[in-house]
């Protein structure tokens, strides 16, 4: 022990020792695995809604093929494959995001509380007819 350590030690003052100091530069992505199929970028938490439970039924996903982000995450976010991002967010954040994903199928609504319109299901489940097949081909 060099003579700093001693007299930390002395005082009884434990050391910490980061274990990802890279975080602390900025560098936090999140990777995300290859079997995910949809990422819901949203503030808050539907998961266990009906209407959310719905949707994953349509699209014959199960728990482990899709992630929910909040849009802090969603922008440190990394993949190597094509999932769909279904943004939830108001304006102002969905622009950061669809500059981001500009290549990836996007689906967009302002809030989830939007959702409770028949016109916003409507056009909700219009966007995903398409990608329906394309889960499955994709499987």
């Amino acid at each position: 022990m060099n003579r700093r350590d001693l007299l930390l030690n002395e005082m009884n003052i434990a050391q910490w020792v980061l274990s990802k100091p890279q975080v602390l530069k900025g560098d936090a992505q999140i990777r995300l695995n290859a079997a995910v199929k949809l990422v819901v970028v949203c503030d808050e938490d539907h998961q266990q809604s009906r209407f959310f439970q719905d949707v994953l039924r349509t699209l014959a996903l199960n728990v482990s093929q899709y992630q929910w982000l909040n849009v802090e995450q969603a922008l440190r976010l990394t993949f190597t494959h094509e999932p769909i991002i279904w943004c939830i967010q108001p304006d102002s954040q969905a622009v950061r995001l669809t500059k981001k994903f500009t290549n990836q199928p996007l689906w967009r609504i302002s809030s989830w509380q939007a959702l409770h319109t028949p016109a916003a299901k409507r056009q909700l489940w219009q966007q995903m007819q398409p990608f329906c097949r394309h889960l499955e081909d994709n499987l």
